[in-house]
């Protein structure tokens, strides 16, 4: 009679109990119990500090105390279930005469005895385990000894989960093995031999009792495991947890205003080194126009014998941390360390088909770098992107050999080689050869970077109404009528006669100045949203005799353009606003964030004026404080929202890199074994849900 309703009434009890999981099925009440007896087991992400977070530390604190209140319960009930079954021993060994059936007596206590012992040596590891885990964010039984990035560390749950596996294993065990014999045995017994005096009935019965209630427990523990192996998929074996290994990515910026350019050098590649920490996988190196560019580089081979780079001449200076750094001699290198990419240079010179000379070039480069990437798994298929500087006026030309070579959805972003007062000062170079310079070619890199990257090509321009469409071009950038009317005309009309006096006055006046204020534009496509986006097209030159305007981009007859406008506020809020633009839609986060590199048009910047300090303050807090650098150019290539790499003027092209690689790296946090994306075992591991992404 005892048996069945204390064992019930124990099953009930276990059923309800707090911290019991009885199953892991995601469509069972049980499995939202689960969720929340893990949530509060859960540690919540490092900070960056890398303290953890004070409300998750809180919820440990409890979540430990609700087990040691579990273990306080289980021990007092096992103690009680072994001392009166203890007693019951002592009872009949000093009340009979001893015969055969004691020593089976003796057995089942002493199973029961040391099925206990051991419950409670396992329970009390497992709590100095979750206080060390509280206290120091890992477990000292991972062999990773610091906590997966990314919010909660699977391995938490996992280990939850294990114990609580284990812990219905030998509550089964107990069960089976120590509450039924005792039971069974002790029923028999008396029903055999009848009950003896009044006390010794009293203890048999509060015996039989006490392990009933013990067994009925024990039970919903071997129903909850039966539940768990047959209809949960929880396997006995331990699971796999693999954590998405960030990019192996560093970046680095140095300048130096130094008027010796060996000295000026020396100083920017060092203080490029101390952000990298290590040599530099990559760099771009850029230097004012009235800098002894030979010296430098020469500097540079010695330094760095074995590190690629490309880069030229940039107007007046760069931008680089929150300052515009304007107004004398300038050496600057941003430098990325990446020992899972590769980046192959070339140079160039333009001859009369730039289109032909950028194809080959490229084809040559790339072919070199098919010839060593086997060594390299990590790099495949096509570049990231090209890093290009050229001379300019083929700009569009070289665009589409490069887009020939590589296809054309290959980014392509860099900028057109600048002086500081456009006498052809500019100059191109490349670490080809002990370090390359022209000034009539072109510079790129082939960069297969291990980490994502993402780019975009913006105007700070917005466009008008007023618009017309190319009726005569002579060659592919001076544009002779607009309409069929003088282009300087319907220009100067457009601008509400911006250009009369000018006129007057000057033969053939260079406009580069005035022009920034009223540019003209091409809608090249539409973003995602249906909205039209502009390259924005910086006239130069007034051709008074024949009414022709000189532009800075190639434009062709029967294409519309535009009249576009803005502001200095325009200018300088939208460079930030395209780093922060590209953040929010590359699908990283702003802290993924790694470093940048940055085009800033020098017709823009001279438009700017004195406020472009405050964009260089600005352009700062959108990359978070990530080390860039932005080159002044007279002409931006990069992406349009269409994912075609196009030139334009007056423009802003960012390059942003992330920490999240190209090709997914994993790695088993309990054997420190590493599997790429790409290999067949990738996914077994997907399909197997043991990863954790950052």
């Amino acid at each position: 009679v005892c048996f069945p309703f204390f064992a019930t009434v124990a099953m009930a009890a276990a059923a309800n109990s707090p911290g019991r999981r009885p199953s892991m099925s995601s469509s069972s009440p049980s499995r939202r119990m689960s969720s929340e007896r893990m949530s509060r087991l859960s540690l919540s992400t490092a900070s960056i500090d890398g303290g953890l977070d004070l409300i998750a530390m809180e919820k440990e604190r409890k979540k430990l105390s609700a087990e040691m209140k579990s273990l306080k319960l289980e021990f007092a009930l096992d103690f009680i279930d072994v001392t009166v079954k203890s007693l019951v021993v002592i009872s009949v060994l000093t009340g009979y005469e001893f015969v055969a059936s004691h020593m089976i007596l003796v057995g089942l206590l002493m199973v029961a005895l040391f099925l206990s012992l051991v419950a409670v040596g396992i329970r009390l590891r497992n709590m100095n385990d979750l206080k060390f885990l509280v206290r120091h964010g890992f477990s000292r039984r991972w062999k990773k000894k610091e906590r997966i990035s990314g919010g909660q560390d699977p391995r938490v749950i996992r280990d939850a989960e294990r114990r609580q596996l284990h812990h219905f294993i030998f509550r089964t065990v107990q069960a089976w093995c120590a509450d039924l014999p005792w039971i069974v045995f002790n029923v028999n017994r008396v029903a055999q031999k009848g009950g003896g005096g009044g006390a010794e009935v009293a203890l048999r019965t509060a015996s039989i009792a006490m392990a009933g209630f013990g067994f009925g427990m024990k039970f919903a523990a071997f129903v909850n495991l039966v539940k768990l192996l047959l209809f949960s998929g929880v396997k006995m074996s331990m699971k796999e947890v693999w954590e998405e290994l960030p990019a192996d990515v560093k970046c680095g910026v140095g300048h130096s205003d130094t008027a010796d350019t060996a000295e000026a050098m020396r100083i920017a590649f060092k203080q490029c080194m101390g952000q990298l920490a290590d040599t530099p996988s990559f760099m771009v190196v850029a230097m004012t126009a009235d800098h002894d560019h030979r010296a430098g580089l020469d500097v540079l081979a010695e330094l760095a014998p074995n590190v690629p780079y490309s880069g030229s001449t940039t107007c007046r200076g760069t931008l680089i941390g929150d300052k515009a750094l304007h107004g004398g001699q300038l050496v600057a290198i941003w430098g990325i360390y990446d020992p899972d990419g590769f980046y192959s240079p070339g140079i160039f010179e333009y001859t009369e088909k730039p289109m032909e000379d950028a194809y080959r070039a490229c084809k040559k480069a790339y072919v070199e770098f098919k010839a060593v990437r086997d060594t390299k798994r990590n790099v495949h298929g096509v570049p990231s992107f090209v890093w290009v500087n050229g001379a300019p006026d083929p700009e569009d030309r070289t665009l589409a050999g490069f887009a020939k070579a590589l296809g054309e959805n290959t980014p392509v972003v860099g900028g057109s080689s600048a002086d500081n007062d456009i006498s052809g000062k500019w100059r191109q170079w490349c670490s080809l050869n002990g370090g390359t310079i022209t000034s009539s070619g072109c510079s790129f890199t082939l960069c297969f970077c291990s980490a994502l990257v993402q780019g975009q090509l913006f105007t700070g321009y917005n466009a008008t109404g007023k618009r017309g469409v190319v009726t005569q071009m002579e060659g592919t950038r001076k544009i002779c009528t607009i309409d069929d009317r003088p282009a300087i005309e319907v220009y100067n009309e457009w601008t509400g006669g911006h250009y009369t006096e000018l006129m007057k006055t000057t033969e053939n006046p260079n406009i580069l100045a005035e022009s920034s204020l009223y540019p003209l534009g091409q809608v090249c496509g539409q973003d995602e949203d249906g909205e039209p986006f502009y390259r924005s097209i910086h006239p130069s030159q007034i051709w008074t005799a024949t009414g022709a305007v000189q532009v800075f981009s190639d434009v062709k007859e029967g294409e519309s353009i535009v009249m576009m406008s803005g502001t200095k506020e325009n200018v300088v809020n939208r460079i930030a606003g395209v780093a922060s633009h590209i953040v929010r839609t590359s699908g990283f986060s702003l802290q993924e964030v790694r470093g940048s590199l940055v085009i800033f048009c020098a017709g823009a910047m001279m438009f700017a004026g004195d406020s472009i300090g405050i964009a260089a303050q600005k352009l700062s807090t959108a990359l978070g404080g990530t080390p860039y650098m932005g080159m002044h150019t007279f002409g931006e290539q990069g992406m349009f929202p269409d994912g075609l790499s196009r030139h334009g003027n007056l423009m802003f092209s960012a390059l942003v890199v992330s920490s999240r690689r190209r090709i997914m790296k994993v790695l088993n946090v309990d054997t420190g074994r590493a599997v790429l994306s790409t290999d067949p075992e990738f996914e077994r591991i997907l399909a197997q849900g043991c990863l954790h992404t950052m």
